[in-house]
């Protein structure tokens, strides 16, 4: 389809950054955008979410928290923040002196990283539109409560809808993390949302990305289980812990007596279970090539020469002797 603006229009514009459509275009919600476009267009640097309110069609207050976003994000700044103030004076140069020439505004700095703002959902009138102008997202309401074994609530369309148009993931792949929840007995709604925006976040967005990131949690699973099952260890572990399994088993191949040698040292040294610790025993084991207990064993002091034994005063042999030759003598009272 090609398109041109009609020319008309173009008499009353304004800007928006490049920024709002190369960065958040997916981040953002509809309530997001919505306040950002009202804003540029006339709140003129002051935002009044009453105003915007009213002219957008949404509660004040979900007004208030979509311009939160923009803040945290830095693409709006207050007023008094720092780079905001004029960079040139605008008191006019004294008669017969020449125009300062203008101060070039210093760079602004790098927008700090900040956590992903809480999402404003779309609402349910808005999924009854989606539901009805989407086959696509149709069929992922549907097939969504037939893979969670229970009818959806508003909430949990409100919630896929936000994944399917603001985090911009495909219905295939919402529907592999919702039955990677169900696998996992994960099923709540929270649960696929958290993992399908960590999912977005990593830029898994096609059936090929989603099955490899699988196939390598499930080795990062099986990982932590084979050790967990070897050295006795019954805690849930960590994200740490369970990637240092996977380091141990599925890349450097470790094996059964190396793996438990290093823990039963880790006990020893420190009295518990230090994934770090047993790391770096490990990763030096790795590194050297080592593949042999007994030679793991020496880089731990394990086959030291025993000492000699002590020399007694009496000589041994000649101690058995007596005791095999020896007659009791019985004395009468």
């Amino acid at each position: 389809m090609n398109y041109t603006i009609r020319p008309e229009l173009l008499g009353d514009i304004f800007a928006v950054p490049s920024e709002v459509v190369d960065r958040h275009i997916r981040l953002a919600g509809s309530a997001q955008l919505k306040v950002l476009l009202w804003a540029l267009r006339g709140a003129r640097g002051h935002f009044d979410p009453e105003a915007c309110a009213a002219a957008i069609g949404l509660p004040a207050a979900d007004c208030a928290d979509a311009m939160q976003y923009w803040e945290q994000t830095g693409v709006l700044l207050p007023l008094d923040a720092p780079g905001t103030a004029p960079t040139v004076s605008e008191t006019p140069p004294l008669s017969g002196s020449p125009a300062p020439e203008p101060t070039a505004p210093p760079a602004a700095p790098a927008a700090p990283a900040v956590p992903r703002p809480r999402a404003v959902k779309p609402q349910m009138k808005e999924v009854v539109s989606r539901q009805k102008s989407s086959p696509d997202f149709a069929y992922l309401l549907d097939t969504a409560s037939a893979r969670l074994g229970k009818p959806i609530t508003n909430g949990d369309m409100e919630t896929l809808l936000y994944l399917y148009d603001t985090a911009g993931l495909p219905v295939e792949v919402i529907l592999m993390v919702i039955e990677y929840a169900v696998a996992m007995s994960k099923g709540k709604m929270r649960y696929i949302e958290k993992v399908a925006l960590d999912w977005a976040d990593r830029e898994i967005d096609t059936i090929g990305k989603a099955e490899e990131h699988l196939c390598r949690l499930e080795r990062r699973r099986q990982s932590w289980a084979s050790f967990a099952t070897l050295c006795g260890v019954s805690q849930s572990p960590t994200a740490a812990q369970q990637d240092a399994a996977e380091r141990w088993i599925a890349d450097w191949a470790m094996p059964e007596a190396l793996l438990r040698l290093a823990y039963d040292y880790c006990m020893d040294k420190t009295g518990k279970f230090n994934s770090s610790y047993m790391d770096k025993v490990l990763e030096r084991w790795h590194r050297e090539g080592i593949m042999d207990e007994a030679q793991a064993a020496e880089t731990l002091g394990g086959s030291k020469k025993k000492k000699a034994p002590r020399k007694t005063s009496f000589d041994l042999d000649e101690y058995e002797k007596m005791v095999m030759t020896y007659t009791p003598v019985y004395k009468e009272e």
